[in-house]
């Protein structure tokens, strides 16, 4: 009974560790409101200049070409981010974008292709990835939640107590893999000679190594495009800290309910 519940144990921390965590990506990612306050923060949107006139940023890379560059309106910025929203939480085929009234190069011009090829191509491999971890998000939540339950039937009966025990293991080992992987990181910058104010744009692409299981969809994350240059690396790390901040709250949380069903379950044993 110890081993079974041990083992759990584990697939319960790794279902709310992979449900909080993908659940969070998708909230944030298909909210809005995130791309607003992310584009007024890196300096996306128009910025008001000294004499108080807003001043468009210049986008480089419209249609992944170097020598085409644009002013966005905010209206536009705003559709951009309804695209891409649209793309990847809906049945929309495919990610490619044609819009007019651009201002293309200091022109207005229409008919302007704002992705690139590559760019479309990644945003299919990203697409596909987020169905798969939905599938896998839901899967484990409706898991976790059974094992939660049995746990629960478990303290109830004077069982088990042994459950915070199993749950700090799991995310000790979690945390040791975490700073692991940031050491690997911080090794291949000192072994290459590359500079440490690019560390945080190693440990995102080292990341992309991890989620895509194809190396060549990880190298193919990596290209100038409209795309990359709205959403930017900071916009991305902004992100991955609201995860970790919802991730640590949750585990929190499910650390003291483990400790409160020990307790509870040691209190029946009459420990």
């Amino acid at each position: 009974m110890k081993i079974i519940n041990g083992v759990l144990a584990f697939i319960l921390n790794i279902c709310i560790l992979l449900s909080v965590a993908v659940g969070s990506v998708f909230v944030i990612a298909s909210t809005p409101a995130y791309y607003y306050g992310q584009f007024e923060a890196t300096g996306v949107y128009a910025q008001v200049d000294e004499n108080g006139e807003k001043q468009p940023a210049v986008i480089r890379y419209i249609g992944g070409d170097a020598e085409q560059s644009a002013k966005f309106t905010d209206e536009q910025l705003n559709e951009l981010i309804d695209h891409i929203i649209a793309y990847l939480f809906t049945d929309m085929e495919s990610f490619e974008l044609v819009m007019d009234d651009v201002l293309l190069n200091g022109r207005k011009t229409d008919n302007v292709s704002i992705f690139g090829e590559v760019a479309v191509v990644h945003m299919e491999d990203v697409k596909g990835l987020l169905g798969v971890l939905g599938t896998v998000a839901i899967i484990c939540a409706v898991v976790g939640a059974g094992i939660v339950a049995y746990f629960i039937l478990q303290a109830r009966k004077g069982k088990g107590g042994k459950l915070m025990k199993h749950t700090l293991i799991f995310y000790g080992t979690f945390v040791g893999l975490l700073v692991g992987f940031c050491l690997f990181t911080l090794g291949q910058m000192l072994i290459y000679k590359i500079p440490l104010e690019y560390y945080l744009s190693m440990i995102w692409r080292n990341f992309h190594f991890i989620i895509f299981p194809n190396p060549e969809q990880a190298m193919g994350s990596f290209f100038n495009d409209t795309l990359t240059m709205i959403l930017s690396l900071d916009l991305f790390m902004a992100a991955v800290v609201m995860v970790l901040v919802i991730l640590a709250a949750a585990i929190a949380l499910w650390v003291v309910c483990a400790r409160l069903l020990d307790k509870y379950a040691q209190k029946l044993q009459g420990v």
